[in-house]
């Protein structure tokens, strides 16, 4: 059974009603061809954003919408369409299998029981696309991800590189990475195991994430090193934020708390080098990033002597 929780003002503020979408259609007579439509429309796309986009076109010809939102938190999904609106009903989408995160209707004027009856009932058809939505977007997104830390691989590195460079060319903006490296990461493997070279490597990626601004992605593009890629950023911003990132690594360090073991061991953090570019007019994405690795491996270089 699909559950849904009704709120006409704040989704998440206020006291909610608890209601069953599958009754709704026993309740409210939407008309079959609109359901029909709305189910074909939906079948159309596996991606999440034209989903959405298709679903309030059609909830549209019934119900009057200044827009929705969809949150769907254990995925990191908060996606918005049209303008905000002082009235919303949001439910809950919670089937017997699985949750699928929660939908806000939103518009200038208050939704009447039958409007929120007829929403109720259309929102039945959303529930498989949705799921195989997510599915999708879940199989898409595990591609692109580095298993062990959970930041973009080399794949994701150049779907992103090659978006934003354009992006940065088109409107004339600056675009920046600074590229991160764990010193000696396999002498440390060798003197302490893969447990705690393990370690090491999670723990840099959650050091750069921490820092990292919302605008900015992670990537792990070797077994030592990161890259951190930032948009509409100079040189000296890029800088700044790189040595933002070496500070902080160094504060926390990358072996956790020191342990008695740790101590037994003779175990010290290891040490981090870095470089940083900026986006000429006539780079490609290879002499870009070919660039930012010469810049380490002269920091590199420095560090050693």
């Amino acid at each position: 059974m699909v559950v849904s929780v009704q709120n006409s003002q704040a989704l998440r503020n206020s006291t909610t009603k608890l209601k069953s979408i599958e009754k709704a259609s026993e309740r409210v007579k939407t008309p079959a061809n609109l359901r029909m439509q709305l189910s074909e429309a939906l079948q159309s796309s596996l991606e999440l954003d034209t989903l959405l986009k298709l679903f309030m076109e059609n909830v549209n010809t019934a119900v009057k919408l200044d827009g929705i939102q969809y949150f769907n938190e254990p995925q990191g999904i908060d996606k918005a369409i049209a303008k905000q609106a002082s009235h919303s009903c949001g439910y809950r989408l919670i089937t017997s299998e699985d949750k699928l995160g929660e939908i806000v209707f939103k518009r200038s004027r208050k939704f009447s029981e039958k409007e929120l009856g007829i929403l109720e009932s259309l929102l039945g058809a959303l529930i498989n696309p949705l799921r195989n939505a997510l599915q999708y977007s879940n199989a898409v997104s595990a591609v692109f991800k580095d298993p062990m830390t959970g930041t973009g691989n080399t794949k994701f590195l150049q779907v992103s590189l090659d978006r934003e460079i354009d992006l940065a060319k088109r409107h004339n903006q600056p675009l920046s990475v600074v590229i991160l490296e764990i010193h000696e990461l396999k002498e440390f493997k060798q003197n302490f195991g893969r447990d705690y070279h393990d370690k090491v490597i999670t723990n840099m990626a959650s050091h750069i994430e921490t820092l990292a601004r919302n605008t900015d992605t992670v990537f792990r593009i070797n077994d030592n090193q990161f890259l951190v890629l930032l948009n509409n950023t100079d040189r000296n911003g890029a800088q700044v934020i790189n040595d933002r990132l070496c500070a902080w690594i160094d504060k926390k360090g990358l072996i956790g708390k020191m342990s008695a073991k740790k101590k037994a061991l003779g175990m010290t953090s290891p040490h981090v080098n870095s470089g940083v570019t900026t986006l000429t007019g006539t780079d490609s994405s290879k002499s870009f990033i070919e660039r930012a690795k010469k810049a380490l491996y002269r920091n590199r270089k420095h560090t050693l002597n």
